[in-house]
């Protein structure tokens, strides 16, 4: 069982993830939203870019945003991503400018915490600013030394890619 630490966002719940950092060889923590009504996993262009992640080669997609406005995004795979201590392989992710007061943002979204089994503890309080003693607990709904490697990563097919595809809409995302 993976267990997230849980701060609050403005009415939002936030946990700490790892992205994996081309540049720097190494994980780098990024702060997001645990966002079940996002279908992608979405990061801000910024930690992008400070990762490594190369914006120019992205598939360019439009995504549906709050109120169903369209937003440009370009689509990448992150090369492993990190929850808790367990590291869960290639994440297919959406990359937009959030216009945040200027902060770098990220959603968890759908197409990762759809592979696991949820369960929030919020002990007696309320989730309010001033408490920090919430936690996610994520369960997996799979073999956790079941990944798939970058470069056998198939958009439609591995875990964390687009799960939506099987709704029929067509991901296309490149993988160097």
């Amino acid at each position: 069982m993976i267990e997230l630490p849980v701060d609050f966002y403005v009415s939002s719940v936030g946990i700490t993830a790892e992205i994996w950092n081309i540049n720097l060889n190494r994980f780098s923590k990024c702060d997001m939203v645990f966002d079940t009504g996002a279908s992608m996993t979405t990061i801000d262009a910024s930690i992008a870019l400070r990762s490594g992640y190369d914006l120019g080669a992205a598939t360019q997609v439009t995504v549906s945003g709050v109120g169903a406005s369209a937003i440009a995004a370009r689509r990448i795979v992150l090369r492993n991503f990190k929850l808790g201590d367990v590291c869960i392989g290639p994440v297919m992710v959406d990359v937009i400018d959030f216009p945040i007061n200027g902060n770098a943002f990220a959603l968890l979204g759908m197409n990762v915490i759809k592979e696991f089994d949820v369960i929030a503890r919020f002990g007696d309080k309320r989730p309010s600013p001033d408490k920090r003693d919430a936690t996610i607990y994520l369960d997996p709904l799979y073999d956790l030394n079941d990944t798939v490697s970058f470069r056998e990563f198939n958009p439609e097919q591995s875990r964390f890619g687009v799960w939506l595809y099987h709704y029929g809409i067509e991901p296309d995302a490149k993988v160097d």
